[in-house]
């Protein structure tokens, strides 16, 4: 058996503290290895009876000197890059989003959509952009043809509405169902 094994496992607890106190993983395993190769077939060194209450603190320049060998943290390229792009992202600081304010003046694609299949405008044959254009010139309200296309594609769906695709024009026209 080992002599001394409470004094031991007091010095590993103490070692297990330094070394975890090394962010580096590499960092820790290099030291472990280089105390478990070569550190414990080096003579232990007799202290005075003064400084053996006091603790036993490990850092790399007390154990270094012990191996002869120069203790370098080594960087991981992976987390090198990752704090690069982090620095990146903080010094490029996103846009403030603008936040849309609803227009309370004109009513929703599916109100408006209503009001024309009601006043007969679907009639006729009429494309999406012809109920954006529509609207804007009669009732001066201004949609995009996306606010417009799902209402108008649930409408044809629930035979509201027909849809039909134009082979000249390539694009779905709307009529009266």
């Amino acid at each position: 058996m080992m002599k001394d094994f409470k004094q031991t496992t007091e010095q590993l607890k103490e070692l297990a503290k330094v070394l975890n106190d090394f962010k580096s993983e590499t960092v820790q395993i290099k030291l472990l290895e280089l105390l478990f190769n070569e550190g414990f077939n080096a003579p232990a060194p007799v202290e005075p009876a003064s400084t053996a209450s006091q603790p036993v603190v490990a850092t790399p320049e007390a154990v270094a000197p012990q191996t002869n060998t120069i203790v370098k943290p080594v960087a991981k390229p992976a987390a090198a890059k990752v704090a690069r792009q982090a620095k990146q992202k903080s010094v490029q600081a996103p846009a403030a989003k603008i936040s849309r304010k609803r227009s309370t003046t004109r009513p929703g694609p599916s109100v408006i959509l209503r009001q024309l299949i009601e006043s007969k405008f679907f009639n006729d044959s009429r494309t999406i952009g012809d109920v954006v254009d529509y609207c804007m010139k009669m009732h001066n309200y201004e949609y995009k043809s996306t606010d417009l296309s799902g209402t108008l594609a649930k409408l044809a769906k629930d035979n509201v509405l027909n849809r039909k695709k134009n082979p000249k024009t390539n694009q779905f026209e709307y009529t009266m169902a």
